[in-house]
């Protein structure tokens, strides 16, 4: 059967009533209290991965208040540039910077970098349920779309860094209930907020720009092009919001542009070349470790099965192609990548076939990734953004089935996702901890004699090396000289800027484990599928190592 929605979407929409705000939060305080408890023993967390381009962002942010891109970074010995704003990525992606000032105030704490993301959390969940009953789903299944969105990985684990991407997902998720209440009931406050919203959110991740022609079509009432032509000439104030997202977003990287000067990075960050890989890597993430595939085949499988051949053809020989032999791990990832392009395939066709405008619209927006494929990488949290969609159309499916059934299906998922999350936020944990330690066991003790200590390595180690009283070791500038020493973090990259110095000595390495797994490195890629398409991988062994070199 095509997906439980079988009305108009918009009648039922405009003629449900309205949910009282007391129901809204009562709904989504289930959600919000698993953010909170799965949070906040993680609140001192190193920094890590792209936090200290965000942190360095609020520090220029109060020197020059509408450049806040304006400083020099380095990604490794050969990624440098005199401006951020200069570095591809992180050219467009000033706001969240503007929301860690107070962090910086505060002398970088990291617990209060953290307190504000649980902050952002709770929004997004609480934005979540008011989709979701904006949508005219019930009270109970509005508090479970709150705990599925709290629950899915990658959304705690992001919501425990100092990255933009879980205040992309709150703006995008604001945006999307604003123009839907805006739809129903023509108040003007809705459209301005959806619009502000709307401008705002590519400003903290650029990707999410695409929900401006999401949102676009989100206010049509038909896809039909005569149909949707004649309601865009009777109802053109309607598109308002749409409008001034585009000027706000315009505004906003008018007036934060920086000059193009300076070392460019040499790495394309783009190219054809990343598009299998990170194809791959898309429909993997919509099997695992998001369960969309698994619940919608579970549903469907005997519609679904006539998908299944050809991409099993593909799939084996892309597999074959990429790895070099077929072990357990292998071959669950083949049944991944099937199972979420099987199910992607069959969503679309159900919805286009069914004529389920809000099917559609959940699909386009699960798709929101795929412009991405090109980039460098494709990590998982690009898929952040788009968790409400998948939320809503996994409730959507299991509206299908029997009530005490569906029910299981949720306990199950949102207690398995929980787990696999927290699982994911002990592992991290340890992984960032690596750089604030060597910071502080390498770094500090010589700063502090007095002694003159350069750095070269990035993610957290960045960051806390030059916090420890180091400078960074740059290809375009002079330094570190004879009988300075030089800091290099292996798992960083940072070994590159050796080449640069052959006449030196080794005075001191460290390793730092891993013992509960990987997420970064060793086939593990929570931020970065180019080191593996799972986000977690089990390996205690593997380690964080940093050298101290005395240049002679």
């Amino acid at each position: 059967m095509p997906i439980a929605a079988t009305r108009n979407d918009h009648a039922a929409s405009a003629s449900a009533p309205r949910s009282s705000t007391r129901t809204i939060i009562l709904s989504a305080l289930p959600g919000i209290l698993l953010t909170v408890i799965c949070l906040f023993p993680f609140l001192n967390k190193a920094f890590t991965i792209d936090d200290q381009t965000f942190l360095l962002e609020a520090r220029q942010i109060l020197k020059t208040p509408l450049h806040p891109l304006s400083f020099p970074i380095c990604y490794g010995d050969d990624q440098c540039v005199k401006q951020a704003g200069n570095m591809g990525a992180n050219a467009r992606e000033g706001l969240m910077g503007y929301v860690l000032v107070p962090v910086i105030l505060m002398h970088a704490a990291e617990w209060l970098a953290h307190s504000i993301q649980i902050v952002l959390a709770c929004l997004a969940v609480l934005a979540m349920v008011q989709l979701a009953q904006r949508l005219t789903f019930s009270s109970v299944q509005a508090a479970i779309a709150g705990m599925l969105i709290a629950a899915i990985p990658p959304f705690l684990s992001m919501a425990n860094t100092a990255m933009p991407d879980i205040l992309a997902l709150t703006l995008a998720l604001t945006s999307i209930e604003r123009l839907a209440a805006w739809k129903d009931e023509r108040r003007w406050h809705q459209a301005v907020a959806a619009g502000i919203a709307l401008g705002l959110a590519p400003y903290a991740r650029p990707h999410v720009a695409l929900l401006l022609p999401l949102g676009a079509l989100w206010l049509f009432d038909d896809f039909r092009l005569r149909k949707a032509l004649t309601q865009f000439r009777q109802q053109t104030k309607l598109w308002t919001p749409i409008l001034l997202g585009f000027l706000v977003l315009f505004a906003v990287n008018f007036a934060t542009r920086v000059q193009n000067t300076g070392l460019e990075p040499k790495q394309m960050l783009v190219g054809p070349e990343n598009i299998v890989r990170n194809l791959i890597s898309y429909l993997h993430y919509l099997a695992f470790p998001i369960p969309f595939a698994a619940v919608w085949l579970s549903i469907h499988w005997r519609r679904s099965r006539i998908f299944l051949v050809l991409p099993a053809i593909l799939v084996g020989i892309v597999f074959g192609m990429l790895t070099s032999s077929m072990t357990f791990v292998v071959g669950l990832q083949i049944i991944a990548v099937l199972g979420g392009l099987v199910s992607l395939i069959d969503l679309l066709w159900s919805s286009l076939s069914a004529g389920d405008r809000i099917g559609i619209l959940l699909t386009f927006w699960t798709l929101m990734p795929l412009p991405a494929i090109i980039y460098l990488h494709l990590p998982l949290k690009y898929l952040l953004a788009v968790s409400p969609a998948i939320v809503l159309l996994v409730i959507r499916t299991l509206a299908s089935v029997r009530q005490t059934r569906a029910l299981l299906v949720y306990g199950a998922v949102i207690l398995a996702c929980s787990g696999y999350s927290l699982l994911l936020l002990e592992a991290d944990a340890d992984f960032a901890e690596s750089g604030r330690r060597a910071a502080a066991e390498l770094i500090a003790p010589r700063v502090a004699a007095g002694e003159k200590v350069w750095f070269s390595g990035q993610w957290g180690f960045y960051w806390y090396a030059q916090e420890a009283g180091a400078k960074i070791t740059r290809p375009d500038e002079p330094g570190p000289y004879a009988g300075e020493f030089l800091v290099v973090g292996l798992m960083e990259g940072g070994d590159m800027a050796l080449k640069r110095f052959p006449n030196r000595e080794l005075i001191e390495s460290r390793g730092y484990n891993s013992p509960r797994g990987r997420t970064m490195g060793y086939g593990a890629g929570l931020y970065s599928n180019g080191y593996g398409i799972l986000p977690w991988r089990w390996n205690p062994s593997a380690l964080n190592v940093y050298e101290v070199w005395r240049i002679r």
